[in-house]
């Protein structure tokens, strides 16, 4: 209830009378549960109301009403038989005390045409953004937040570790094969396969030289057998209900030569550069400006046009950002992705991504199974 709890003194403290959250990823952080379906039926939205005085009620189709209730920390419900027409008069009955009222929107996730039909159904009422406030609250998590967090990485963590311990360099291994035995070592783990959202990947030698290999099919590996003296990347994405967790590590197949080291020595550099700079009061950007400046002194080759690092909560990626625009300021609470991409020797794209807790001592490293000072070695390296 902690969380829930906290909703209600940000709505109360807030400038609306009501808020309502449609978007997949906001639904399931204000009403509290995680139904990894929704974003399949855009045809059947749901919503939850939360007033400024009063219970929040769910809005969804009838027929997923027991479930929605099973794992909603909200228990009111309005449901409704039919598409958007069907649901926009569900919502404008939850909302028809607050029809002259200021309602705050997921604007950044609601369907303009949606909007229009909400609008319609309630025309004295002021629709205003309220994708800032969602935004703050999501940023700064609570104590069970954080706790599942922790746990999702170092679950992925582990799975990546499993399978990088069954890859002999002794043995063939095609990067398809090496995808599907990560997927497996985190479903061992009880982790989260979560539509087209959930991915694991393995990319070898020239295979690394793109973000995903042989796009537009999502670069989960394919037949190239993984040779000795190349980098290898493995990454997973993954949830724990409802909370995502994304790792990246990196393993060469044979002991690395001096150029390997290198690269790898950046990464480890850009993140100790980092985490020197996640403090209190710190902004996102000065995070950002510290991990360039330490590429710059090393001659790293730095990735250009990518955020070095994300927050992470109901979503994969979520605010805040460690970009050149993004000031917010650094607070506990938070949890952030720090993920560098640098290139390799060869034109690799290499990044090893560390999820880092904010609390009043500072930023913590969670989730790592071994010192990933280091890349993996392949077993029987010789």
């Amino acid at each position: 209830m902690e969380l829930y709890d906290k909703i209600v003194a940000a709505v109360k403290g807030s400038t609306f009378d009501a808020v309502l959250v449609t978007g997949a990823d906001n639904f399931a952080y204000m009403a509290g549960a995680a139904l990894p379906f929704l974003a399949l039926y855009p045809e059947s939205p749901v919503a939850v109301v939360w007033p400024r005085r009063g219970d929040p009620t769910v809005i969804a189709p009838e027929e997923w009403e027991e479930t929605v209730v099973t794992l909603s920390s909200v228990k009111k419900t309005r449901t409704y038989s039919g598409g958007t027409d069907a649901f926009a008069k569900a919502a404008a009955d939850v909302l028809k005390a607050k029809k002259d009222a200021r309602i705050g929107v997921d604007l950044l996730r609601v369907p303009a045409s949606t909007l229009d039909l909400l609008a319609k159904q309630l025309p004295g009422a002021e629709w205003a953004s309220c994708d800032g406030l969602i935004r703050e609250l999501r940023a700064v998590k609570t104590e069970e937040e954080l706790e599942l967090i922790e746990d999702a990485a170092y679950r992925v963590d582990h799975g990546i570790f499993g399978t990088q311990h069954h890859v002999l360099i002794t043995s063939t291994r095609s990067e398809m094969s090496l995808s599907e035995e990560m997927r497996v070592h985190c479903l061992e783990r009880g982790l989260d396969v979560v539509g087209g959202h959930s991915v694991s990947q393995g990319a070898s030698g020239p295979s690394t030289a793109k973000f995903w290999p042989r796009a537009p099919y999502y670069g989960i590996g394919h037949e190239k057998k993984l040779e000795a003296g190349e980098y290898v990347r493995m990454e997973a994405r993954y949830s724990l209900d409802g909370y995502w967790a994304t790792g990246c590590r990196l393993m060469t197949q044979g002991y690395p030569n001096a150029e390997q080291r290198e690269a790898y020595g950046h990464l480890v550099a850009l993140r100790e550069a980092a985490l020197a700079c996640i403090r209190l009061g710190a902004k996102c950007s000065d995070v950002y400006e510290a991990m360039r400046d330490a590429a710059k002194g090393r001659g790293a080759r730095l990735v250009e046009g990518l955020a070095l690092g994300h927050g992470i909560g109901v979503a994969d990626v979520e605010a805040p950002y460690i970009s050149a625009k993004d000031d917010t300021r650094i607070c506990p609470g938070m949890a952030l992705v720090i993920r560098p991409v640098v290139e390799g020797p060869k034109g690799e794209l290499l990044w090893s991504s560390d999820t880092v807790v904010v609390d009043e001592g500072g930023p913590r490293v969670v989730g790592w199974y071994r010192d990933w000072r280091t890349p993996y070695l392949a077993n029987y390296t010789l």
